[in-house]
């Protein structure tokens, strides 16, 4: 097994000669009498460095300089710098701290003090390093079963949402039509708003979680599902309660993953309310509304009005924006109708193949 490697950079080819000298049994040394050198040096053998012992004062690029190189590479973090200077002072301490050495080592050097905090350290961070990289493997494994579960949970439901679909005569392109206008305005509400921490992966999320938004009407008869007329005051009345239905029948299934799991009750219960708090199944007003079923309930709106359904004909793209901007389908969110207006023209032609 090769030896790790400890550089040596200072300008006096004497202090290389003697740390070098102490620490050869155990690693490779290698030298460099400037700061620039040693920095080459540095980033030539990055994986397999076992410390940097570093000059404050040299031609070049002094140690301050190497020091600000090793923070901008996030190498700092990696490779324990121990400072060697003959000017111990408060001030040179705390700035070697401050730019992140793990020691400041005073001229002359006292060898027998030196390897041992040195080797303390070098275990240290090699303790550190094993920890991180195990906590790594563990982060990715369960951030590849958690995408397993989520694939399998979306899918399951998404052919649940299929079924309901047919059941209502609505096209079955409805429930991915939603995910994909989701995401879309997700996008671009983020960026707008970064202030909500819509990451990637949580957009990614929300949208697939949006294909159950209308898992409720499973619990709606045929009469008034597949009625073409105007619903009575009884019947609407079932249709608002579908919602909080759907949402329940979720929070019976075990093993749903997180987020996944939130984010599809709150879209399934909450995507009819509306802003102004005149939408249901609970009247939710502005903000009290999840930011998921907001998006989605602003998708779900758009769908609509671009599909046939039973009771109406298929609305043109910029007839159902206006719709939308007009409050013709309830009032939502100002920030969100300023994202869908934006990726409005896009939709049509990325999402429904309009020119």
């Amino acid at each position: 097994m090769d030896k790790k490697k400890i550089i040596v950079i200072d300008d006096v080819e004497l202090n290389r000669a003697i740390l070098g000298e102490a620490f050869k049994k155990e690693f490779e040394i290698l030298q460099a009498e400037n700061g620039a050198l040693g920095l080459k040096l540095i980033n030539e053998n990055q994986n397999n460095l076992a410390a940097i012992f570093l000059d404050i004062i040299m031609p070049e690029m002094d140690g301050f300089g190497v020091l600000q190189e090793l923070n901008i590479n996030s190498l700092i973090q990696k490779i324990p710098v121990f400072l060697i200077t003959t000017d111990a002072t408060s001030a040179v301490i705390e700035r070697a701290y401050d730019y992140g050495a793990v020691d400041v080592i005073p001229k002359p050097f006292n060898i027998m003090i030196i390897k041992r905090r040195v080797q303390n350290m070098i275990e240290f961070f090699e303790a550190k390093r094993q920890s991180d990289n195990g906590i790594a493997e563990i982060d990715q494994l369960l951030k590849m079963q958690r995408e397993d579960l989520n694939n399998s949970v979306g899918t399951l439901v998404g052919h649940l949402c299929e079924v309901i679909e047919s059941r209502s005569k609505e096209e079955s392109s409805h429930a991915d039509n939603v995910r994909l206008v989701t995401k879309a305005l997700a996008e671009k509400f983020s960026s707008l708003h970064p202030e909500f921490g819509l990451k990637a992966e949580v957009i990614d999320t929300i949208a697939n979680a949006s294909i159950i938004h209308d898992i409720g009407k499973v619990f709606v008869r045929d009469e008034i599902l597949l009625k073409p007329q105007k619903l009575s005051a009884e019947e609407m009345e079932v249709i608002k309660a579908a919602p909080a239905a759907g949402a329940k029948l979720l929070n019976g299934i075990q093993g749903i993953p997180e987020p996944f799991n939130t984010f599809s009750k709150e879209i399934c219960r909450s995507h009819m309310e509306r802003f102004d708090g005149s939408g249901y199944p609970e009247g939710l007003k502005g903000n009290q509304i999840p930011i998921s079923a907001q998006l989605a309930g602003v998708a779900e709106a758009y769908d609509v009005l671009v599909s046939p359904r039973i009771y109406k004909k298929a609305y043109k793209h910029d007839e159902a924006l206006k719709m939308i901007l007009n409050g013709e389908c309830g009032a939502f969110n100002p920030d969100i109708l300023e994202c869908l207006e934006k990726i409005a023209p896009d939709l049509a032609k990325e999402i429904y193949g309009s020119k």
